[in-house]
C-alpha cells in the first residue's frame, strides 16, 4: 500500500526528473543547433542566430518534459482569489526590489570570488543579451521564456505537489527554479522571483499573473538597460539622465516593496493541507529523492562550469 510519504517522493522525484529531461534534451538541441546553423551564423546575424539556438530548446525539451508530468496526480491550487490592478502594481513592485536587491547579491559575492581567486568577473548571460538586438531579446526572453517557465516552475509544479504543503512547495519552486538559472548571478534574484511567483499562483490559481509578472521583470531586466546603454553611446548626457531616472525607479521599487511587504505581511498565510509532510520528515521526502537529486547534481556541475 502507497503511504503518505512514498506519493510525496514520488511527486517531487518526478519533477525533478523532469526538469533535468528538459534541460539535458535542451542542451543537446542547442548544441545540435549551434553547429548546424554555424556557417550560416554572419549572413544571419548574431541576434538572429543566436535566438534560434536560445529558442531551438522549447519544441523538443518542453513535450519531453510534459511526458513525464502528465504521469502524476494534479490537484491544482488551493486558492482562488483574482488579483486587482492595484495589487498587481504592489506585487510588481516588490518584484523589482526583489529583482535589484538580488541582482546586487550576486554581483558582490562574484566580486569576492573574483578577488579571492585572481579571476575577473564574467556574467556570460549579460554578455550575451548585450549582444543582441532588442527585438530578439522581446521574443526569447520576454515573450517564450516566460511562458514556458511558468508552466514548468510553478503551474506543473505546484498543481502537484501543493497539495503536500504550500510553504515547502513555494520554496522548492523558488529554489529549483534559482538552480535552474546555473549561475550566481542569477540565482538570488532568481530564487526571490521564484518564490514570489509561486505564492501568486497558489493565491490566485491563475497562470496568466505570474506569466505577466515575469514578462515585465524580463523586460526591465533586459529590454530597459539595453536601450539605455546604446542611448548613451549616442548621446552620453541624456543617457546619463536615462541611467539616474532608471536606477530612481529600482530604488522606488526596493522601498515600495519593503512597505508593501510590510503593510501585507499579515495577509501571507498558507493553508494546513490535510497531505502535509509531518514536521522532520520534509527533508527526506522533498530532496532526497532519485530525481531531484539528480537534477541537484545537474544544477552544480552547471554552476561549477560557470
Amino acid at each position: 500500500m502507497e503511504t503518505k510519504l512514498m506519493r510525496v517522493r514520488k511527486s517531487y522525484s518526478g519533477m525533478g526528473l523532469a526538469y533535468l529531461i528538459f534541460f539535458l534534451a535542451a542542451n543537446v538541441c542547442q548544441f545540435g543547433v549551434m553547429t548546424l546553423l554555424e556557417p550560416w551564423r554572419e549572413s544571419m546575424g548574431d541576434s538572429l542566430y543566436t535566438m534560434a539556438c536560445l529558442l531551438s530548446m522549447y519544441p523538443v525539451a518542453f513535450p519531453l518534459s510534459f511526458l513525464v508530468v502528465r504521469t502524476i496526480p494534479a490537484r491544482g491550487p488551493s486558492w482562488q482569489f483574482p488579483v486587482g490592478g492595484g495589487r498587481f502594481a504592489a506585487i510588481f513592485l516588490i518584484c523589482l526590489g526583489a529583482m535589484f536587491t538580488g541582482n546586487l547579491i550576486g554581483q558582490l559575492l562574484m566580486f569576492v570570488v573574483s578577488l579571492l581567486t585572481g579571476q575577473p568577473m564574467v556574467n556570460d548571460v549579460q554578455e550575451l543579451i548585450m549582444g543582441m538586438e532588442p527585438w530578439s531579446i522581446l521574443v526569447a526572453a520576454v515573450i517564450i521564456a516566460p511562458i514556458v517557465e511558468e508552466l514548468l516552475f510553478r503551474k506543473f509544479l505546484l498543481d502537484r505537489v501543493a497539495c503536500y504543503g504550500q510553504l515547502t512547495a513555494v520554496l522548492m519552486s523558488g529554489g529549483l527554479f534559482a538552480l535552474a538559472h546555473g549561475n550566481f548571478y542569477q540565482f538570488f534574484y532568481a530564487f526571490a522571483l521564484g518564490v514570489i511567483f509561486a505564492y501568486v499562483y497558489l493565491r490566485t490559481g491563475r497562470i496568466r499573473y505570474t506569466i505577466a509578472l515575469h514578462m515585465l521583470v524580463n523586460f526591465c531586466g533586459s529590454i530597459v538597460p539595453i536601450l539605455i546603454l546604446r542611448h548613451m553611446q549616442t548621446d552620453m548626457l541624456t543617457g546619463a539622465v536615462l541611467v539616474m531616472g532608471w536606477y530612481f525607479v529600482l530604488g522606488a521599487g526596493v522601498i515600495g516593496g519593503i512597505v508593501f511587504l510590510i503593510v501585507g505581511r499579515k495577509q501571507i498565510w498558507f493553508y494546513r493541507m490535510a497531505e502535509r509532510i509531518p514536521a522532520g520528515q520534509w527533508i527526506g521526502a522533498v530532496c532526497l529523492n532519485l530525481g531531484v537529486i539528480l537534477f541537484l547534481i545537474y544544477g552544480i556541475v552547471n554552476f561549477l562550469m560557470a
